[in-house]
């Protein structure tokens, strides 16, 4: 996870603040900041789609996303190209990890006491995965970034 001034970020935010470290986001600031605090831990901690994942997928929005304000041939063209690769995205880490979806990816519910103290009690013991998927998945994007120069 990203640590900067006594902070660690989510998934999400770590995602995006890796990629735009290396390649700089249009737009990237404090307002998408903002979207991505409450996109970790599976979309507000409710287990869904990985907050990494969503970083990904906001970061190729940032890179490549429509505003509204295109001709709607423009509009259409670049929502497809933006899914195009958003897609390739998903679906590498799907393979790599076997699912995209965070309770399934952490083993456990974390919205429970239980699945709270069995999840506290992995990442005491070193079983976190976290970290992984968020290093894999900024470095995935950053490849498919320089493979298609983006």
């Amino acid at each position: 996870m990203f640590e900067k001034d006594g902070k660690k970020f989510n998934c999400c935010e770590s995602v995006l603040l890796q990629v735009n470290e290396v390649h700089k986001l249009n737009g990237f600031g404090p307002e998408v900041m903002k979207t991505a605090s409450n996109m970790g831990g599976g979309v507000a901690g409710c287990g869904s789609i990985c907050g990494a994942v969503s970083g990904g997928a906001m970061a190729f929005g940032l890179l490549m996303g429509t505003s509204g304000d295109e001709s709607p041939d423009d509009y259409t063209a670049l929502r497809e190209r933006m899914r195009h690769y958003t897609q390739i995205l998903i679906d590498a880490f799907e393979e790599k990890w076997g699912n995209i979806n965070c309770y399934d990816l952490l083993g456990v519910n974390t919205r429970t006491e239980k699945g709270k103290r069995i999840h506290e009690e992995n990442k005491a013991k070193g079983i976190y995965y976290c970290n992984d998927f968020v290093d894999w998945t900024a470095e995935k994007c950053l490849e498919i970034i320089n493979e298609n120069s983006l």
